[in-house]
């Protein structure tokens, strides 16, 4: 399960940078990018969510295990 939560992570954190990158293009006036800004940044916000949650899972089941 760790392995996949990493995956995500990594995603998640290429996925940022792709945003952005995209945005600094719409600001120097590339106006072909803003429906590829658009869409990924749907897709950013999902993945980013579902690592958050993923990650506080896993957080808190290792705390349960712990425990005597």
């Amino acid at each position: 399960m760790k392995p996949l939560l990493l995956v995500t992570g990594a995603v998640a954190a290429i996925l940022i940078v792709f945003q952005l990158v995209m945005g600094l293009l719409l600001l120097e006036g590339q106006a072909r990018w803003k429906t590829a800004h658009q869409h990924s940044g749907y897709t950013t916000v999902v993945v980013t969510l579902i690592y958050i949650g993923w990650s506080m899972v896993v957080i808190l089941s290792s705390r349960r295990r712990s425990e005597p």
